[in-house]
């Protein structure tokens, strides 16, 4: 029974297998069913996981595990997300996926995690942490997605003025620029180490970007400007509004009380042409007698 059981493994449809023979030589299979062990050494890949870095107990692993983030301005953050990425279904990929980590959590640990923590320490300083906040934050997060599909950016240093997140005033900062050719596109300083592997990254969610506090408050200052600048200009728009009105009810009054006036000027004239016309009569008769 041993001996059965050591010659044949049962694939599952949602993984890929790798046996190792006695003899060293390595087979991999794609599809489900049971396959050829002869003794040797069984490892198996789901074709499709979740990688979590999250500060959520609900997402991954119970502790904190999000990645810290620099912006150009010296203010941090913890981003927090998760991705979904597929294992290669080409023999020679899985191999060497095999071959370079062993196992389903050395290619998520030793591959997919510093890789993510890479494009995510590089995209920070692209950008202040006021505006990874709300004007560039899509910006962030397609950074992040491209540099881990298609390979890290080559960048620029340069200096410029930015506001400090801690006193408010500006500074002079090292901020960073990409570099693209003539079509616009990225230049790209390395490849993705996910595109050398055949490993496919489905579609980015970033659930958080928790700031530290000197950042928050700044954050939190911004948007009530911004909210006094929106009152301040529905209330400008009220006020033209209220302005227009009056115009025209004035307007209306004018208009009114012209009308009246040609009105009281026609019964005059109506009147006197009236009295004339009976004088006329009268002096006629006067004469008829």
């Amino acid at each position: 029974r041993v001996a059965l059981f050591m010659c044949f493994e049962v694939n599952d449809a949602k993984h890929v297998m790798v046996v190792q023979s006695l003899g060293g030589s390595l087979a991999c299979y794609t599809d489900a069913g049971p396959k050829p062990q002869w003794f040797g050494k069984v490892t198996t890949y789901k074709k499709r996981e979740q990688f979590s870095f999250s500060a959520r107990a609900d997402q991954g692993s119970k502790v904190d595990e999000s990645i810290k983030v620099r912006f150009n301005d010296g203010g941090h953050a913890n981003v927090s997300g998760v991705v979904n990425w597929e294992m290669p279904l080409a023999c020679n990929k899985i191999l060497a996926l095999h071959v370079a980590f062993g196992s389903q959590h050395a290619v998520e640990q030793q591959l997919v995690r510093p890789t993510f923590e890479r494009v995510i320490y590089l995209s920070g300083p692209t950008m202040s942490s006021t505006e990874s906040y709300a004007a560039r934050r899509n910006e962030f997060l397609q950074f992040v997605e491209d540099q881990a599909k298609n390979g890290i950016y080559r960048t620029v240093v340069r200096e410029a003025k930015v506001k400090d997140p801690i006193t408010g005033h500006e500074k002079t900062a090292q901020v960073v620029d990409i570099v693209r050719d003539a079509k616009a596109a990225p230049e790209r300083l390395s490849p993705s180490p996910f595109a050398e592997f055949g490993i496919v990254l489905l579609p980015l969610t970033l659930n958080e970007i928790k700031y530290d506090a000197t950042v928050e408050g700044q954050i939190a200052q911004a948007q009530r400007a911004v909210a006094q600048v929106q009152i301040a200009q529905a209330n400008a728009r009220e006020a033209e509004q209220r302005a227009i009105t009056a115009e025209k009810n004035g307007q209306a009054i004018a208009m009114k009380a012209k009308w009246e006036e040609e009105e009281k000027k026609a019964r005059a004239v109506t009147t006197a042409e009236a009295a004339r016309q009976v004088a006329e009569l009268d002096l006629k008769t006067a004469e008829l007698q």
